[in-house]
């Protein structure tokens, strides 16, 4: 393998430098990062920006030109429009620093090239460059959404020194079989059309594989996973999520010993086999749709996991479910949204020693459950806790006190008809998300709520809370999110809203707010001018009428989506 140096190091060939200069012509450089690609300040190519070369024979060696993306995600710490607030801004970020223009085919000039990436740049309405496939002398490629059109080239079959290969999303064409010549290769992801994978088992030295279809409809639809799967040992890493495969998932993926991660979400359905019980060194097993799981005792030879996903499973003839996952001495997370559970033999105390994270919303018995299991209150070393859209009765559960670590608190779509009990406000210091919306919830909102003071998301739309917005709210200065909307509590906003300027959606829509809409402009002034996107405020007995834009917003140039009654 190629060594390179840091201090002092190669000095390019002069040859080389050219090419990169004439790279460097084709590609439209927002940023300017490229700036360094300049000869006369700096002769040595082996300095600039995304260039690397080989220690010993000064080619350059590798050339990475991708662009970050946006990679967070807003079930984490936000909802889903105030997700979408934050992401825009990080988006338009991304497209003042994204290349585009036009790869110059004298890329193929680099004949000791092993390293290219070109990924998440916007290439858009540019064809596929297939001149890449003469590269021979690459080992690592990714083009992964760089935005191509047209077919990826049979050639890059010939590529046949490559180790790692992602083309995720890089075209909308189809992908070749003759990928399946790349025999050397341990890295393959591929997110896109195909028409089958049987090219996949001459891939035997394969240690990550990722196929997924993110078009609109799948190419693989009617055909199973291939059982041959099976016999690619060497896999750590397996992906079929939305693959668009047929029927069941084969036994013979319990061959796959050496497997850490593997996701077999909406890949196929039928019952979920046995045989997965062997894979004694699964850290994360995603199996996400609507498959059954009959026996349930194989999931106690998963002593490694970590992580299980079997959302919207069939779990209801597995009466000693929980019993057994309980005796996992390493998960960590568990997510059982939309899942049938038994609804016998329900246990009242579960000692998971180890879980940080439950999802049970939309959970269904067959039957009718009217309160929050029991076992919950147990887990006291939750952080993540999301019980949402289960229709639960009541008041707010008292053994909800137990959990004090809970950073992510999902309460909406239930039938809770009391006050926000006084111990809520002092029990989650660390809590960021609390959404209490779509339940029944009346009295009022104490200034107790100031003390939770690291609330990035609260969202307690649509109950029957009264009185007035609290004053406290104004300590929370972390707050991106808050939705008040369709209450009954009453103006005027406090002045101390005007302290919350990480805000980006606020919904204060159906309240008595009795507010002249140029008083609140004031008040939220701050918040408006570090970037508030989403101000909703319709049939909020407001008087005056609400502007498109607002002059301190001219700086960012934030235009409000926002309703109101006349």
């Amino acid at each position: 393998m190629s060594t390179f140096g840091v201090c002092g190091g190669p000095v390019c060939i002069g040859s080389e430098r050219e090419t990169l200069l004439k790279l460097k012509h084709n590609l439209i450089d927002p940023s300017n990062r490229l700036s360094s690609w300049n000869a006369s300040l700096n002769p040595n190519c082996c300095h600039w920006y995304g260039v690397l070369c080989n220690n010993i024979t000064s080619h350059v060696a590798e050339l990475h030109l991708t662009t970050p993306f946006p990679s967070f995600y807003f079930d984490d710490i936000l909802t889903e429009e105030a997700y979408g607030a934050v992401y825009e801004e990080a988006y338009e970020e991304y497209n003042r620093r994204a290349f585009s223009g036009e790869i110059n085919p004298c890329l193929v000039d680099f004949k000791h090239l092993n390293y290219l990436d070109l990924s998440n740049n916007l290439f858009y309405r540019k064809p596929f460059p297939s001149f890449i496939a003469n590269i021979t002398s690459l080992t690592y490629l990714n083009l992964s959404r760089a935005g191509f059109m047209g077919n990826i080239p049979p050639r890059i079959g010939n590529l046949s020194n490559l180790l790692y290969l992602d083309l995720s999303d890089a075209v909308n064409g189809r992908i070749p079989s003759q990928i399946g010549n790349l025999s050397n290769l341990l890295h393959l992801k591929l997110q896109g059309y195909y028409e089958n994978v049987d090219w996949l088992s001459s891939l035997s030295k394969l240690c990550y594989l990722h196929l997924s279809i993110t078009q609109s409809q799948s190419l693989v639809g009617g055909m199973s996973i291939p059982s041959f799967l099976g016999s690619m040992t060497n896999l750590i890493h397996l992906d079929l999520s939305d693959s668009g495969f047929m029927g069941n998932i084969p036994s013979q993926i319990g061959n796959l010993s050496n497997l850490v991660y593997l996701d077999l979400s909406y890949a196929a359905n039928g019952t979920i086999p046995s045989q997965i019980g062997n894979l004694s060194n699964l850290l994360y097993l995603y199996l996400r749709g609507h498959y059954v799981v009959g026996n349930d005792y194989w999931f106690s030879s998963l002593s490694k996991l970590e992580y299980l996903d079997l959302a919207s499973a069939n779990i209801s003839q597995s009466f000693d479910f929980f019993h057994i996952l309980q005796a996992l001495p390493s998960l960590m997370n568990l997510q059982l949204s939309g899942c049938t559970l038994p609804l016998y033999n329900q246990p009242s105390f579960l000692n998971f020693s180890s879980l940080v994270t439950l999802d049970l919303s939309y959970i269904s018995y067959f039957s009718t459950i009217s309160s929050v299991p029991k076992w919950v209150f147990g887990m006291e070393k939750l952080v993540s806790l999301s019980l949402h859209d289960n229709n639960f009765e009541g008041t707010i559960p008292y053994g909800l006190r137990n959990l004090t670590l809970l950073e992510n608190l999902h309460l909406c779509g239930n039938s809770f008809s009391s006050s926000i009990p006084t111990w809520f406000y002092t029990t989650f210091p660390n809590l960021k998300i609390l959404d209490l919306s779509r339940n029944n919830l009346h009295g009022t909102i104490s200034d107790a709520l100031g003390n939770i003071t690291s609330l990035v998301t609260l969202d307690l739309f649509h109950n029957k809370l009264e009185g007035p917005l609290p004053t406290s709210l104004g300590k929370v200065t972390s707050l991106v999110e808050l939705d008040l909307s369709s209450n009954k509590l009453e103006g005027p906003i406090p002045i101390s809203f005007g302290y919350l300027c990480n805000l980006r959606v606020i919904h204060f829509s159906s309240l008595k707010l009795n507010q002249h809409i140029d008083e609140i402009l004031d008040i939220l002034s701050p918040c408006i001018f570090h970037g508030l996107n989403t101000l909703g405020v319709q049939s909020s007995q407001l008087s005056g009428n609400l502007p498109v834009t607002y002059p301190s917003m001219e700086c960012n140039e934030t235009n409000f989506s926002h309703t109101q009654d006349k």
